[in-house]
């Protein structure tokens, strides 16, 4: 291995790559616990709102002009 890992890993042996497969796995797993945790407490905050109280279901479709700037045809 270089003084310094540049990120190319086919100039490494490849005891060096399993070894620096290892230490990335380990590090992802400590990674998708936190991420996991930081989910779990979201949830448990979100949980005291009801549901319409998060995504508020009004009725405000479009009418009238939609996307093509022209009014729909009623023929």
């Amino acid at each position: 291995m270089a003084d310094k890992c540049t990120g190319e890993c086919l100039k490494c042996s490849f005891q060096q790559q399993v070894y620096c497969s290892a230490q990335r796995t380990y590090a992802i797993m400590n990674n998708q616990e936190a991420i996991v945790n930081r989910l779990d407490i979201i949830e448990d905050m979100l949980s005291g709102f009801e549901r319409k109280d998060i995504i508020p279901l009004e009725d405000n479709a479009q009418k009238g002009s939609g996307a093509e700037n022209r009014e729909p045809s009623t023929t």
